[in-house]
């Protein structure tokens, strides 16, 4: 497996870098994993992974460091022993890449491997190098395809221009990106995130074999047993999870807020950190939301758990997004959910676990979220019931049985190789 970001008990591609190799170990199989020595924070991943084996050892499973030449580290900008913005992060990345194909040659010469598995990163415009081993190859499951909607362009402020670059980069420039083209020419089996990237991949080429998955999930002991159960107050009390960048539409929920009939009372916890911070201040004020919302910080893994049990609703306002880690922790806290209508939301979420809003122009898009969230509020055994969809969802979905999803995968693709042997 190609996980270059790996980290145990985190979330986003780091957690997906760790429970995917571990739970396929744990059902047996004898697991090798290509990652970075270090993150994009420079942090020491090859201690932090060492001391968790040594504390819970899986004889299966093995770690195989690459790194980049220490001349090539001279071309990446960093800041504090911290690589700097996203192009460094991927410019390191491509350049792991390169190096972590001809580790991975040598090992399959010692080894001779059943399977290759490209786990992350899960962008499909970053592609692999791995069909190069020339064995079973997947690739994904992964995202990066969708595009933000252009008429919600307003909440995005001053990093709109930065977006038009990058839906110009994936609608435009991605088919002529050799690495992509490769991979889908040589992937034996391509997983997608959402309908927008498994479009843009037939756009570009014709996979040999295509599956509809999600990469991120939960360890199962995150699920409580059974679905928290809530007493019915005369608060509705929304939750609004996200790292505080544009594209999370916080200033999209908060107009939404100010549009909430009157007579519905209701409060909203936001949590989470970033260039949007500055100014949550001004937006509670323009929208006279001071008494109403209340910003909390970043905070730490089980506060957060702590918030979700605590709270009706879950409000996900991401204008661009592969789908939403903070859903799956929505869900397994029985949350039932308020999200757009597009991406890996419009995919995988029913309208049986919450409230997709259509994606129009930005006045009818407020005022359906406002719609929203006057519903729940009149329907609380609504959202219990949908809650408790969302949690059955969820439970289907822990790192163990995506895990033995991912098996039935391999099984598939190795009987179909030996057929055409």
């Amino acid at each position: 497996m190609s996980a270059y970001a790996c980290q145990p008990n985190r979330g986003s591609e780091e957690g997906k870098g760790w429970y995917f190799p571990l739970n396929v170990a744990k059902l047996g199989y004898e697991v090798w994993v290509l990652t970075s020595p270090y993150n994009s924070n420079y942090a020491n991943n090859k201690k932090i992974i060492e001391e968790q084996l040594n504390n819970h050892p899986v004889p299966n499973l093995h770690f195989v460091y690459v790194d980049i030449p220490d001349w090539l580290k001279l071309f990446i900008k960093r800041q504090n022993g911290i690589i700097k913005g996203r192009c460094g992060i991927y410019f390191h990345y491509l350049l792991w890449q390169r190096q972590a194909c001809i580790i991975a040659k040598l090992l399959d010469i010692q080894l001779q491997f059943d399977i290759i598995h490209h786990v992350n990163y899960g962008s499909f415009l970053l592609g692999s190098r791995l069909w190069k081993l020339k064995k079973p190859f997947i690739f994904g499951p992964v995202g990066g395809g969708q595009i933000a909607p252009k008429e919600l362009k307003e909440f995005y402020l001053d990093q709109w221009f930065a977006e038009q670059q990058r839906s110009f980069i994936v609608q435009y420039l991605t088919q002529f990106n050799p690495i992509v083209r490769q991979t889908i020419k040589n992937a034996d089996f391509l997983l997608f995130e959402n309908k927008e990237t498994y479009e843009l991949c037939h756009r570009i080429g014709k996979p040999k074999r295509v599956g509809f998955a999600l990469s991120s999930g939960l360890p199962s002991e995150y699920l409580p047993v059974e679905p928290p159960t809530r007493s019915i107050s005369t608060t509705l009390k929304l939750l609004w999870v996200a790292r505080l960048h544009p594209r999370k539409g916080l200033r999209l929920t908060l107009q939404a807020l100010a549009e909430v009939n009157p007579d519905v009372n209701f409060k909203m916890t936001i949590l989470g950190d970033g260039i949007s911070k500055p100014y949550i201040p001004s937006w509670l004020k323009e929208f006279q939301l001071e008494k109403k919302v209340e910003y909390r910080g970043q905070l730490s893994w089980e506060e957060v758990k702590q918030e979700y049990l605590c709270s009706d609703v879950f409000l996900f306002s991401s204008l661009r997004d592969t789908f939403g880690a903070q859903l799956w922790e929505a869900m397994a806290h029985a949350l039932p959910l308020i999200v757009l209508d597009h991406h890996g939301a419009r995919d995988f979420i029913t309208e049986d676990m919450g409230i997709k809003i259509p994606v129009t122009e930005p006045t009818y898009t407020v005022r359906a979220i406002a719609r929203a969230i006057e519903y729940l509020y009149e329907h609380p055994q609504k959202r219990i019931e949908m809650g408790r969809n969302g949690y059955e969802f969820a439970k289907r979905n822990t790192w163990e049985e995506k895990a033995k999803m991912m098996c039935s995968y391999y099984k598939e693709l190795m009987l179909s190789q030996k057929q055409m042997a």
